[in-house]
């Protein structure tokens, strides 16, 4: 046996990847439970040379000075260090980290175009749990639209919107795209845009959208994000929200206590983050991550290698 591999949750890696990876020479350790704490996982990751997250855990520096034999881990997804803040001493123990990259770019820009359209539509509060009965709203082809960071999913996100015939569609990112959209300031995409949504990377730092762009938008304007907690400051878009200055959808939020109360027309957010989740995601997401696990494990090199 070339040694032990530990799974977390059961979304993604399937039976045929189990048997991919014993085939191998792996034997199969999985945790069913997606959200193990820190103690629990520098527990489970002890004796393991291989490590799929495909939960919600965060592993830490602490997990990883736990981690007496692993080689490599992947993290099922693009943006991996929310989830692997302990990366830097992964890297100093020359453990590998490698990602799912674009496997999800689809099925996260249709989460945010349905629920555009479900806000814009004013579908949550005219449905049955909502508190409007009639509510007269505008039409896309009436509305600027605002992409802000233009990375895969910002690029698909735009070419959806485009069919809808929009007013106008334009991006803030570091560098030009040299597309068809119009690139603008932060500003001035925040001043211009009736819908912004935001994909930005997690690279950049906190509070980066803060109070100081929120007030530049136009009043009843939508903001959908799908970007990492923190890029937002919550604290001041939860106070432009019950001010009535603004609207807002998210697939992920920190704290929903701060947004308790508001109603259907101006707020929605998932329970947990469900942008990414389609079968045809977990499959190629699986398909990828034990790929690459496999070939960091044999050769400590792949093409989707971050660390």
């Amino acid at each position: 046996m070339n040694g032990k591999i530990l799974v977390t949750d059961t979304l993604f890696v399937f039976d045929e990847h189990v048997k991919k990876m014993e085939d191998a020479g792996y034997e199969i350790v999985r945790f069913e439970k997606p959200d193990m704490n820190e103690d629990e996982l520098s527990e489970a990751i002890k004796g393991k040379v291989g490590y799929i997250l495909g939960g919600i855990e965060c592993v830490t520096d602490k997990v990883f000075e736990n981690a007496d034999q692993l080689k490599a881990l992947i993290f099922t997804g693009t943006g991996y260090k929310g989830h692997v803040p302990g990366w830097q001493k992964a890297k100093d123990k020359g453990i590998k980290i490698a990602t799912t990259p674009f496997a999800n770019v689809y099925e996260v820009a249709e989460w945010a175009l349905s629920a555009t359209l479900a806000m814009q539509r004013d579908l949550f509060d005219l449905g049955p749990d909502g508190k409007t009965t009639f509510y007269t709203v505008d039409s896309i082809p009436d509305l600027d639209i605002g992409v802000f960071g233009f990375g895969h999913i910002g690029e698909k996100y735009s070419d959806f919107m485009s069919a809808l015939s929009p007013k106008s569609i334009s991006y803030w990112n570091r560098s030009d795209k040299n597309n068809q959209y119009t690139l603008k300031s932060k500003e001035d995409l925040f001043k211009d845009s009736d819908i912004i949504f935001v994909p930005i990377s997690e690279e950049v730092e906190n509070d980066f959208i803060n109070k100081d762009l929120i007030s530049l938008m136009k009043p009843n304007a939508l903001l959908v994000s799908i970007c990492r907690d923190g890029i937002i400051n919550e604290v001041d878009l939860a106070e432009a929200l019950n001010e009535g200055k603004i609207r807002a959808a998210f697939d992920k939020v920190g704290n929903h206590d701060l947004f308790k109360g508001l109603s259907n027309r101006v707020w929605y957010a998932s329970t947990a983050a469900e942008a990414y989740n389609s079968r045809g995601y977990l499959k190629r997401s699986s398909d990828m991550a034990v790929e690459s696990l496999l070939n960091l494990l044999s050769t400590g090199e792949d093409q989707y290698r971050v660390v």
